[in-house]
């Protein structure tokens, strides 16, 4: 599996399983938080959206938008710095009602946890893979 891979090549079963594993992995970078691992689901028809945070610890994926396997690990990231944040449940509505979606300060850190940790999650996720010999197949 690399990066640029179209997500339509994989499975429903490869995809969980990556998006498992990408949790694990993201989880080990950014830590937790004293939250509980979040669950994972794929999620089709989620229009105009690579995924959704759900407040109860759900990080849904959406392949049919997240083309490529880059903006599925990226979305991960993304969805997980959500699962970690402080005061989310709370003030994110107003925050963006505020700032703007694009400008509201819960957005930029999760765009700028996925631009800073898509690299080192990536390199630990192949190694996990090649360590656990699961059922998806990456290469570099």
């Amino acid at each position: 599996m690399r990066l640029k891979d179209k997500l339509n090549t994989y499975s429903v079963k490869q995809l969980r399983t990556l998006g498992m594993e990408t949790i694990k992995v993201v989880r080990e970078v950014l830590g937790h938080g004293n939250k509980p691992s979040p669950k994972f689901k794929i999620r089709n028809g989620l229009t105009g959206c690579y995924g959704q945070y759900d407040y109860d610890y759900t990080i849904y994926v959406n392949p049919s938008e997240c083309v490529n396997v880059d903006k599925f690990v990226r979305t991960v990231i993304h969805g997980y710095t959500h699962h970690i944040q402080r005061g989310l449940k709370k003030s994110y509505t107003s925050s963006v009602e505020k700032n703007g979606y694009f400008y509201s300060p819960f957005e930029v850190e999760a765009r700028d946890n996925e631009k800073k940790y898509k690299s080192v999650v990536w390199k630990k996720v192949l190694d996990l893979s090649r360590k656990t010999k699961l059922n998806v197949h990456y290469n570099k």
